[in-house]
């Protein structure tokens, strides 16, 4: 790819959608920092769309402050598979020549920017928590070592792809002025692509927000107790119009499906309030939460971890603390109707 010294090109935002087909909160954060790093280094904002509803997907994302709108198109009867899609964004970096490649925090993110990064021989930040521009070079903030350190990179290739967390920017919002233009962009991708066929895509039923949109989270661990621990757990939930979350423990226990899995090795989420029940607090479950706003820590140990980063704690048994905790937020909700 082209030296750092080469002209400002555009950055590319690969829009995702949930399963309804809206535009995922961790694109449209993706999209403010691509539009505000757009301003700091005059390059245009384009975004990329593909799959089975990519016009309707591209109409929506033309509403936002980006350049213009590219529909990926190619000749696969299945465009999905991650290599695919990988390959289509590759072919689109070949024909738009950016200056930098974004995507929102998701587990199909972490599939695709290896690939990408891989493909196009060019540097690779993950869980980028910040963008500046500094003398006319951008710098890349991400936290490490579990949150305990921040690292600063300054890419030395173009393009270099990024996955910006989710909670780093505020959510794009919609102009009011006319549309971004939207056009067709054609990849020409290899029938023998695809290495793997996907044979059946299954929805789970879900109730309330998705885990990594929710603005409330109540996460209950080994100290719960048990299945019915989290019985109180998802009660409390839907009182709060909040999603449930787990620790490994947990989840390796059957007591939650390990969807709900927050912390290192599962989800990562920044919500308004994060509620912690019966979580000690090591450092592989902290670095799926710490971005909460407010963290509520209820633990039977006083010595917790948890408490070290609570701003509320309770020292109590769930099994006492939980049903009396559910009761008040119920009577409270009643009191208000």
């Amino acid at each position: 790819m082209a030296d750092v010294e080469d002209s400002v090109g555009p950055i590319l935002v690969w829009i995702e959608t949930d399963r309804e087909g809206a535009i995922t909160p961790a694109t449209r954060e993706c999209l403010s920092v691509a539009i505000e790093t757009g301003g700091q280094t005059g390059a245009d904002v384009v975004a990329l769309c593909s799959g089975r509803d990519a016009e309707t997907v591209a109409a929506d994302a033309s509403r936002y402050a980006v350049h213009d709108v590219r529909i990926l198109e190619t000749a696969l009867a299945d465009p999905s598979a991650p290599e695919a899609l990988a390959a289509m964004i590759v072919g689109a970096c070949a024909e738009l020549r950016p200056s930098a490649v974004f995507l929102g925090e998701s587990l199909v993110a972490a599939d695709l920017a290896p690939r990408i990064a891989f493909a196009l021989g060019v540097a690779l930040v993950t869980d980028c928590a910040r963008i500046d521009c500094r003398s006319g070079e951008l710098r890349l903030s991400k936290s490490v070592y579990g949150g305990n350190v921040v690292a600063t990179f300054a890419p030395e290739t173009v393009p270099f792809v990024a996955i910006l967390q989710s909670g780093c920017a505020n959510a794009a919002t919609k102009r009011d002025q006319a549309p971004a233009e939207v056009a067709p962009l054609a990849i020409t991708l290899d029938v023998s692509l695809p290495k793997v066929e996907v044979l059946e895509r299954v929805v789970e039923p879900r109730s309330g927000p998705a885990l990594a949109e929710a603005s409330v989270v109540v996460a209950g661990g080994r100290g719960v107790g048990g299945v019915e621990g989290f019985r109180t757990i998802g009660d409390l939930a839907r009182l709060l119009h909040g999603a449930v979350a787990a620790s490994r423990p947990a989840c390796d226990a059957g007591w939650a499906p390990a969807a709900c899995q927050v912390g290192l090795t599962g989800q990562r989420v920044a919500p308004s309030v994060y509620i912690a029940a019966g979580i000690s607090g090591a450092s592989q479950h902290l670095a799926g939460m710490s971005r909460a706003r407010t963290i509520v820590a209820i633990n039977r140990d006083a010595r917790a971890s948890m408490f070290q980063v609570a701003h509320y704690g309770v020292v109590g048994v769930w099994e006492e603390v939980g049903p009396a905790f559910r009761d008040a937020v119920a009577r409270m909700r009643e009191s208000r109707s």
